[in-house]
């Protein structure tokens, strides 16, 4: 059932969040509402005054479209929902590295069969991948670099 926001009052002072299979229903829901507990809904005599029934999104954008319009408004628009935390993420990273049998690096422009065999003169062939987090708590050495390489999807796509 979707959440509908209905803004109750000629200068919409109130605002009644309701859950309804349609805005019509939502609307007459609020109404219902704010006209059985007045008292906690209003401080003053002014008949009621409901409005349309808008979706969460449907108000967001309203309320955004009317700041742009008015920027010197008083009123300072309210969103249904909190806006989304803007806090930048940390991105860590843990590069793969092929060596040799004797643990020296494998230059990337070594090229190898899948079994690790070397299609570079001089290259004496690729033993091991291995790679290192740049969070410092993790890494991964095996014979396999697809091995590897899932592993440290694995890990890059956690929380660390």
């Amino acid at each position: 059932m979707p959440k509908y926001i209905v803004p109750v009052d000629v200068i919409t002072v109130h605002v009644v969040p309701v859950l309804a299979p349609t805005a019509d229903a939502a609307k007459a829901e609020a109404e219902r509402i704010v006209a059985g507990d007045r008292r906690t809904w209003y401080d003053h005599t002014e008949p009621l005054c409901v409005g349309d029934a808008h979706t969460e999104a449907e108000w967001d954008a309203q309320q955004e479209a009317s700041s742009r319009e008015d920027p010197g408004r008083v009123t300072v628009p309210f969103r249904a929902r909190p806006p989304k935390e803007t806090t930048p993420v940390i991105r860590f990273r843990a590069p793969r590295t092929d060596h040799h049998a004797d643990d020296t690096a494998c230059p990337p422009e070594h090229r190898h069969t899948t079994s690790g065999k070397p299609l570079t003169p001089g290259c004496p062939g690729r033993a091991y991948s291995k790679a290192e987090c740049s969070c410092g708590e993790w890494s991964a050495k095996h014979a396999g670099k697809g091995y590897v390489d899932d592993a440290r999807r694995r890990h890059l796509s956690t929380a660390h």
